[in-house]
């Protein structure tokens, strides 16, 4: 069975709150996204580009863990690259 919750408006509040700040948060990092493909982009031949993909693919198929789920590859990942 469902958890059911009973909301008031003070409750709503913040979850309306939590929701448009993780939508800030995504809208924020999709916009540095576009941002950094579009300089990418200017900066690089199309050669180094399939070069980088070339390397980031055979990256992935070498060290990518099956046995993690995507947070864990993804935490794993981070931790490396600080």
């Amino acid at each position: 069975m469902a958890a059911q919750i009973q909301l008031n408006e003070k409750n709503f509040d913040e979850i309306e709150q939590r929701i448009l700040g993780q939508i800030m948060n995504m809208s924020k990092s999709m916009l540095e996204s576009f941002k950094f493909r579009m300089i990418y982009g200017m900066k690089i031949t199309p050669k180094q580009n399939q070069q980088t993909l070339n390397s980031l693919q055979d990256f992935r198929s070498k060290n990518w863990d099956k046995s993690e789920s995507r947070e864990q590859a993804y935490q794993k990942y981070l931790s490396k690259s600080i």
